[in-house]
């Protein structure tokens, strides 16, 4: 999962290299003994640079942490999209299609221990900024999957019930819950094993049931 943190394909972003280490040694330290704990000499210890380093690039330990987040959500939203336009493009049936698209998210966390950690655990510890754009970003998930969610309603009318945002948010912050429970027992490699119950409430919500 190092692409979802490295800005080096950035050409807006200065001295890329030493950039990317700095938010993966941030990355790094928090799992290893958490966001208030972690001072900015450990970041410039684990990053192999100096501290006068990491403030080039960073204010401080807290904007550090925003980018880290807002970069690897930037990739994982983009990595469900494209998951879900190809599983359009090859005509897979609606459930596949969702299938995709929580896979291809829940896999990615898997892949990347600590910065699922980052991701669900320390920055709800960071501030009011970082709590802010969590739910600018959760935000953005639900609206992706109530996009997708219309789009099948369209497409398939008889089998698919169009569904309120409420709804939607309910589904996500469940899927949520199951990868945090995953991440906190130590079992993030093990967020894969949850795409059938992620989505399975997913399509639960969605898919029409006969009349009683």
């Amino acid at each position: 999962m190092d692409e979802l943190v490295d800005p080096t394909d950035d050409p807006a972003v200065d001295d890329g290299q030493r950039r990317g280490r700095i938010l993966w040694a941030l990355a790094t330290c928090m799992a290893e003994k958490g966001y208030q704990a972690t001072t900015i000499s450990d970041i410039a210890r684990e990053g192999r640079v100096s501290k006068t380093v990491v403030y080039a690039h960073f204010r401080d330990k807290e904007e550090c942490l925003l980018e880290l987040y807002t970069r690897a959500n930037d990739k994982m939203l983009a990595t469900v999209r494209r998951a879900q336009e190809e599983a359009h493009a090859e005509g897979l049936p609606w459930r596949a299609r969702l299938r995709a698209g929580i896979g291809a998210y829940l896999h990615a966390l898997a892949s990347g221990p600590t910065v699922a950690w980052a991701a669900l655990i320390e920055v709800q510890a960071a501030g009011p900024r970082a709590r802010a754009l969590r739910r600018q970003v959760f935000d953005r998930y639900v609206d992706l999957i109530a996009e997708v969610a219309d789009g099948l309603a369209a497409e398939h009318p008889d089998e698919v019930r169009p569904i309120d945002r409420q709804l939607v948010l309910a589904a996500v912050g469940g899927v949520n819950e199951l990868m945090l429970a995953r991440v906190e027992s130590g079992q993030t490699e093990r967020i894969g094993d949850d795409v059938d119950a992620a989505t399975a409430a997913v399509v639960g919500l969605l898919e029409r049931r006969p009349s009683p």
